[in-house]
C-alpha cells in the first residue's frame, strides 16, 4: 500500500471515484471530489492518482476501416487509368462538406478508394466514360462479388 498523505489526489482501486484527501482518521481516508462530495474509503482501497489511460486514437471510423481486396478486386482497382482517376478524386473531394468532414480521396484505404470509384465513375461525362465502358461495366459487377 502506498503511503498517503492529507492533500493528496487519490483514487479508490476501482477508479470509480477521484479527489484529494482531506482526513484520515484510522484506517479510513476521507476524499473530496471535485463536485465538493466527501466520500469516505478505507485507507487500503485509496491508491494515488493515475489519470485514465487515453484509448486508441482512430483516425477512420469503422464504415472506411480498410478491407483486404481480393485479386480481382486489386487488379481493378490497378487497371483504372490515371485520367479517370483524377476526375473521380476532384469529384468526390468537391463533395466533401469541409475540412474534416471525410478523409481525401488520396488518404482513403484501397478497399474505400475502389467503393468511390464504383459510385463516382457513373457521374463523370460521357465524353470521359466512352472508351472505358468495359470498366464502367466491370465496376458495377464488382459489387455483386464483394
Amino acid at each position: 500500500m502506498a503511503k498517503l498523505s492529507i492533500g493528496d489526489h487519490v483514487s479508490d482501486l476501482k477508479g470509480t471515484h477521484d479527489g484529494r484527501l482531506v482526513d484520515i482518521d484510522g484506517a479510513t481516508g476521507y476524499v473530496e471530489q471535485a463536485n465538493g462530495v466527501e466520500v469516505e474509503f478505507p485507507l487500503s482501497q485509496l491508491k494515488p492518482y493515475e489519470p485514465p489511460k487515453i484509448a486508441e486514437e482512430r483516425t477512420l471510423s469503422d464504415p472506411l476501416r480498410d478491407r483486404l481486396l481480393n485479386p480481382a478486386q486489386r487488379a481493378l482497382l490497378a487497371s483504372v487509368p490515371a485520367s479517370l482517376l483524377a476526375a473521380i478524386a476532384k469529384s468526390y473531394d468537391a463533395g466533401s462538406e469541409g475540412p474534416g468532414s471525410r478523409p481525401p480521396f488520396a488518404a482513403l484505404p484501397e478497399s474505400k478508394r475502389l467503393e468511390a470509384i464504383r459510385i463516382y465513375l457513373p457521374t463523370l461525362p460521357q465524353r470521359l466514360l466512352t472508351s472505358h465502358m468495359s470498366l464502367v461495366v466491370a465496376m458495377r459487377d464488382i459489387s455483386k462479388l464483394s
